[in-house]
């Protein structure tokens, strides 16, 4: 008898518990929609308008948006009656990203009754390349100097590297500070061929190799072009450096 009433004494503790988690959500879910009744029609109208018009300038399905509270808006239409509706404009640049300003005019029928300026907050998460600790000027990247993180788009740089294979070798071209979103255009080639190195500079015409002595007056990785000197006819030449350090030139 005990373990019977003990047995129906936890099922309804169950029962209860069940029933107080769903109430307690739909308290949230009506707490919403009356906190959404509670705004005006004009306020309404207004939160519709920019939603609209928001979505129609943001090119990225994962964003975020952040609305500040409307109650600017929140005018008393029976003073001026007629249709309700709104005028939107920017100049803020699309699509958007971060901060954005835009103004709102709320007009019942041909009546002005407010205008105020809107800045709502877009916020698009970007995976990016930050380094993951300084790095000097001239370091070559290895495979543990990037990690990808994920960022506020509007926080970084448009160049904004994402791509670590395509870094790694490439030598930074400045300083750069832990966990900074880096860019692309941070990086080099390392060069092969240092200013004002001496250097072989080869012409090939089919079969006929002529080599000849150098000065680099640029720096320059494999593939680049540079400019050279040719040190017997002092005449200054643009080749190509190969990857043992030479210079392919045309006479």
């Amino acid at each position: 008898m005990s373990n019977r009433g003990a047995g129906s004494s936890a099922g309804w503790l169950v029962a209860m518990a069940v029933a107080i988690e769903a109430a307690l959500a739909i308290a949230v879910v009506f707490g919403s929609a009356a906190a959404a009744r509670a705004e005006s029609p004009a306020v309404e109208r207004v939160r519709a308008d920019l939603e609209r018009f928001l979505a129609e300038r943001i090119d990225d399905p994962s964003a975020s948006v952040q609305l500040p509270a409307l109650r600017a808006f929140d005018y008393d239409l029976s003073r001026a009656p007629g249709e309700i509706r709104t005028e939107l404009s920017t100049r803020s640049a699309t699509p958007f990203r971060g901060r954005v300003a835009i103004t709102v005019a709320l007009y019942a029928g041909e009546v002005l009754v407010k205008r105020a300026v809107v800045s709502p907050y877009v916020e698009i998460t970007d995976r990016v390349l930050v380094a993951k600790r300084p790095l000097g000027r001239g370091h070559v990247v290895t495979e543990d100097d990037l990690v990808l993180s994920s960022r506020d788009r509007a926080d970084s740089p448009p160049d904004a590297a994402r791509d670590l294979s395509a870094l790694v070798g490439l030598r930074t071209k400045r300083g750069i500070g832990g966990d900074q979103v880096v860019r692309n255009g941070d990086f080099e080639a390392v060069p092969i061929v240092e200013r004002g190195d001496r250097v072989v500079l080869v012409l090939i015409d089919g079969p006929l190799m002529i080599q000849a002595a150098g000065l680099a007056k640029e720096t320059g990785a494999s593939g680049e072009w540079i400019r050279v000197v040719n040190l017997d006819s002092k005449r200054e030449l643009t080749g190509r450096v190969d990857g043992e350090g030479r210079v392919h030139v045309a006479f």
